[in-house]
């Protein structure tokens, strides 16, 4: 899952870098690439600073890490945070301040910073275990952490409740978006069981969400697949009984699982119904804007006696296009 980091620009002045400083900062970088997000203040002085600064790196140093920063802008939807901040904060020069005030706020895994910031934050008594040096980031416990939450954690029934809660929260902390992917979901079968999985995500990102309070931009979107295929082979006998219990299936989908849902968050929570003739929506996915993770059988996520089922949540970034073409698939002639 995902860790988070406000970069203190000082920390990439060009003077800091020989071989062995270089290695840190494109271990971090990598890292961010990974499985990280960048919080930076919404104002935009920490990125302009933090641009500058690599941009400024002489090329025997800096080459891979202009190109590792021009990835993570390409994806900055993803891998960057543009956080809000107080007014008073926001007009500072002092860009430590602004980075430490930033990191405070929201709660940030990691502040990243050079020897010299060290020594600033020490004489203000603001030296603490998320600040970490960047000629050491190899050795950090932030470093450990993101390569724990990069690796699997195993099947979910192994593990206490709250460390797969912790799981989701770091999936969906920044989000204001999260859309659920679930071919059989449609079927219109277990939608009581997929109800008690998917609140049960939700009602994480409720309380631990930065944005989901905000109704106007917080939005769910659920895909999934007709029960049966239509098919323009199909005669139109066939054609009418499968239209008539794709319409029942619906019908029970809206009622027993999105009215339902509709009624314990704030949100309005639209369900995309596909017609997946050739079969591409397969596996399970919750998606986030910096975040994919598949789920490996799905949304039925508890047993009867309410621990989890077997099921494993593996971090897959790299299946954005084929969330896409899930979502391209045609809409289902309900």
């Amino acid at each position: 899952m995902l860790v988070s980091a406000v970069p203190d620009p000082s920390a990439f002045n060009a003077d800091c870098f020989d071989n062995l400083y270089k290695i840190q900062a494109e271990d971090f970088l990598m890292g961010i690439e990974n499985n990280g997000i960048l919080i930076l203040d919404s104002g935009k002085k920490l990125q302009d600073a933090f641009m500058r600064q690599i941009r400024s790196i002489p090329i025997k140093f800096g080459q891979r890490i202009q190109i590792q920063l021009e990835e993570i802008l390409k994806n900055r939807k993803k891998r960057i945070i543009h956080w809000p901040v107080a007014s008073n904060i926001a007009t500072t020069n002092d860009l430590l301040k602004l980075a430490y005030e930033v990191k405070e706020d929201s709660k940030a895994d990691a502040l990243i910073i050079g020897d010299e910031s060290l020594q600033i934050l020490q004489s203000e008594q603001k030296n603490d275990s998320s600040v970490v040096l960047l000629s050491d980031y190899r050795n950090s416990d932030f470093e450990k952490l993101r390569q724990h939450y990069e690796n699997q954690v195993g099947p979910i029934d192994l593990h206490p409740e709250k460390t797969i809660e912790e799981l989701i929260i770091r999936a969906i902390r920044f989000t204001r978006l999260v859309r659920i992917y679930d071919p059989y979901i449609g079927k219109g079968e277990n939608t009581i069981k997929f109800f008690k999985g998917i609140k049960y995500i939700l009602d994480i990102w409720k309380k631990h969400g930065m944005f989901s309070q905000d109704r106007g931009t917080a939005n769910v979107e659920i895909f999934t697949c007709s029960a049966e295929i239509v098919r323009d082979s199909d005669t139109d006998h066939v054609k009418d009984g499968k239209l008539e219990r794709n319409q029942d299936a619906h019908s029970k989908v809206q009622r027993q699982l999105i009215t339902r849902l509709e009624n314990q968050f704030p949100w309005s929570i639209k369900c995309h119904i596909k017609n997946d003739s050739k079969r591409v929506f397969h596996a399970r996915y919750l998606e986030t804007q910096h975040a994919i993770i598949r789920i490996e059988r799905g949304f039925d996520l508890f047993k009867q006696n309410g621990g989890f089922r077997r099921n494993f949540l593996t971090l897959n970034m790299a299946d954005s296009p084929h969330l896409k073409e899930c979502r391209d698939l045609p809409d289902a002639d309900i």
